[in-house]
C-alpha cells in the first residue's frame, strides 16, 4: 500500500507539534520511518535495506556505484524508494521542495518501561542516546554542513553522552543523582542539531509507552512513581516547547 501522501498530510496539518493517535498495529512506526526517509537531510543508512546494486535502476553503472561514497549511495536508495510513489507522481512540486531537505531527530520510546526507577531512567537515556549517536555519525556526511571539533554544542553533546556511558557501565540502574540525565541528553542533542544544522523535525515513536508503564508498573512506593511521572512530564515539556 502506497502511504507516501501521508508526508503531505503531516506537513500541512501539524504546525509546531502534533500527535498521530492510531490503534496498535496500524502503521504508526512505518509512517514515522517514511517521514524520516522523506524529510531527513542525513543519509539514514540504518533504515535502508536495499543492496548497492539497486541503484542501477536509476541508470548508474556498477563502476559508478563502486566509486560513490556512503552518503551518495544512501541518497540514491532513498530516491529509489519514492521513485514510483503517488507523492512524486501527483505532487512533484512538493516532492522537489521537501525531499531530503531538513534535519530530523527520530526517537523511539518503545523500550522505555520497567522498574525500579533507576532502570527506567537508563532506558529513557538509551533511547535519546541512540538518536544522539546516530546524529554524531551522520552529520559529517551532510552536504554543506561543517562543524568544528571545538564547537561548544558538539562538545557538550559528546560530554553528556560520556557521562551517560560511564554511569551506564558503572551500574545497571541509575541512582537519583542521574534522574535529570534524560533531559540533559535531549537538551544537548537539540541544541547541537538546532544550532549547528538548523531547525529540525522531531519524530517520537511510541511516545505513550513510558507514560502507560509509569501508571501500570508495580513501584516500590508512591514516591518513586511520582518521581518517574514528574521526570516524564518535564522531558516531554522540553521536547515540545
Amino acid at each position: 500500500v502506497d502511504k507516501s501522501l501521508f508526508c503531505i498530510g503531516f506537513w500541512d496539518e501539524i504546525d509546531e507539534s502534533g500527535r498521530i493517535c492510531l490503534p496498535r498495529r496500524s502503521g504508526k512506526t512505518y509512517n514515522l520511518i517514511q517521514l524520516l526517509l522523506f524529510f531527513s537531510m542525513a543519509p539514514e543508512k540504518s533504515h535502508l535495506d536495499a543492496p548497492d546494486s539497486a541503484i542501477e535502476e536509476l541508470g548508474r553503472s556498477a563502476e559508478q556505484i563502486r566509486e560513490m561514497d556512503v552518503a551518495t549511495k544512501c541518497r540514491l536508495k532513498r530516491t529509489l524508494l519514492f521513485e514510483d510513489s503517488l507523492l512524486k507522481e501527483k505532487h512533484r512540486a512538493f516532492f522537489d521542495e521537501h525531499f531530503m531537505k531538513y534535519p530530523v531527530i527520530h526517537i523511539s520510546f518503545s523500550l522505555c518501561k520497567g522498574t525500579p526507577a533507576g532502570r527506567f531512567y537508563v532506558r529513557l537515556c538509551n533511547a535519546i542516546a541512540t538518536a544522539a549517536n546516530n546524529w554524531l555519525k551522520q552529520y559529517p556526511f551532510i552536504e554543506g554542513v561543517e562543524v568544528e571539533s571545538t564547537n561548544i554544542y558538539l562538545q557538550t553533546l559528546q560530554e553528556t553522552l560520556t557521562v551517560y556511558k560511564n554511569a551506564r557501565y558503572a551500574t545497571k540502574e541509575f541512582a537519583s543523582e542521574y534522574a535529570d540525565l534524560p533531559m540533559q541528553l535531549f537538551t544537548s542533542l537539540s541544541e547541537f542539531v538546532g544550532e549547528c544544522i538548523g531547525q529540525y523535525i522531531l519524530l517520537i515513536d511510541e511516545y505513550d509507552v513510558p507514560f502507560i508503564h509509569s501508571c501500570l508498573e508495580s513501584w516500590s512506593d508512591e514516591k518513586e512513581k511520582k518521581e518517574v511521572q514528574s521526570l516524564l512530564k518535564g522531558l516531554i515539556q522540553i521536547m515540545f516547547k
